[in-house]
């Protein structure tokens, strides 16, 4: 099957955090998660508009100083989500250095601060303003990711607060081949102005379209049956740190809902299950279950413990046996 997200690890699974991701359909790349970022060219660093940051235990944060250096003599804006606190964090790295002599730099570091209220805390951090916060506070409108992208997260527990996010991609809206030929339709501005309909579902009203025979007005309704074939989005999930809890393998089921794509962390396995308990971290069991129950299409396993890497035939052999068909590669 063809897969619109192309998902570049950029460390060893038993290394650091981190995902490059690019969609066919979008315009700029993200990051998911921000550890130790080797694998990784500039021009891709610099392809990035958005970073999704579960939380700061520093395996998964600690490649912010390579995003800050690759960035820092461009014009660009990169954003950051993160869980509450994440403005100190950035703040606190931020601290860490002198900056009299970037006055005349333009870029910008933007971050949101997730909560569960709806209303987030937002701060812009300027170089030509020596990174000096600016806070503000900012809506759901910041969860649109643009080319028709959205944001879903969960808060989970890990000890601390580790943020599970979702990028829902738009549903797709194709012309049936030969479809226009054979109604004596002449493609023009009104397929964009009713794919626009459909995309808001305004299914009411009409639309002029040119044909064979002139313009003619057909409805929405009409034009769709006559036209139109839908393919399903291909939202992608990411959860990762998650206590074994029964209260996170029920939310992390229902989060990842149907997902096209789900990568999750598997990081124990099952004899090890105190020691997963006190890290506060998922077994490959629970991974697949979490899998499986949740309906997602294709799955990646990832972050897992260095302990694991030295018999690694019996840890792939427990991950894999029996769910090949359904690895995600891209």
């Amino acid at each position: 099957m063809k897969h619109n997200f192309i998902i570049k690890q950029i460390n060893s699974a038993f290394e650091d955090t981190s995902f490059f991701v690019k969609n066919i359909y979008k315009k700029k790349a993200c990051l998911l998660d921000c550890g130790r970022l080797g694998n990784i060219t500039n021009s891709e660093v610099l392809s990035i508009s958005d970073i999704f940051i579960s939380h700061t235990h520093i395996d998964h944060f600690y490649g912010f100083d390579r995003i800050l250096r690759s960035f820092l003599r461009s014009n660009k804006t990169v954003r950051f989500f993160g869980p509450p606190g994440i403005i100190n964090n950035i703040w606190g790295k931020l601290q860490g250095y002198t900056w009299n002599l970037v006055k005349n730099y333009r870029f910008i570091i933007e971050a949101v601060e997730l909560s569960k209220t709806g209303s987030f805390k937002g701060a812009v951090f300027k170089s030509y303003n020596e990174f000096q916060p600016e806070e503000y506070e900012c809506g759901k409108e910041v969860l649109n990711l643009g080319d028709g992208f959205t944001l879903d997260f969960d808060f989970f527990d890990h000890g601390t607060i580790s943020v599970g996010y979702r990028i829902n991609e738009f549903i797709h809206i194709n012309i049936k081949k030969n479809a226009c030929d054979k109604y004596g339709l002449i493609p023009g501005k009104w397929l964009t102005e009713l794919k626009d309909k459909l995309r808001n579902k305004e299914l009411t009203g009409y639309i002029e379209v040119n044909t064979n025979n002139g313009l003619k007005e057909y409805s929405v309704k009409q034009l769709e049956e006559m036209l139109i074939i839908y393919s399903p989005p291909q939202d992608l999930t990411f959860m990762t740190d998650l206590a074994p809890t029964f209260e996170n393998y029920k939310k992390a089921i229902t989060f990842a809902s149907n997902s096209h794509l789900l990568l999750i962390e598997s990081m124990f396995l099952k004899y090890d299950i105190l020691h997963s308990i006190v890290k506060k971290h998922l077994t490959v069991a629970m991974a697949k279950d979490i899998f499986y129950k949740s309906g997602s299409k294709y799955v990646k396993f990832f972050h897992f413990s260095p302990k694991n890497e030295i018999n690694k035939s019996e840890f792939f052999q427990s991950l894999y046996s029996d769910i090949k068909p359904k690895i995600f590669r891209s």
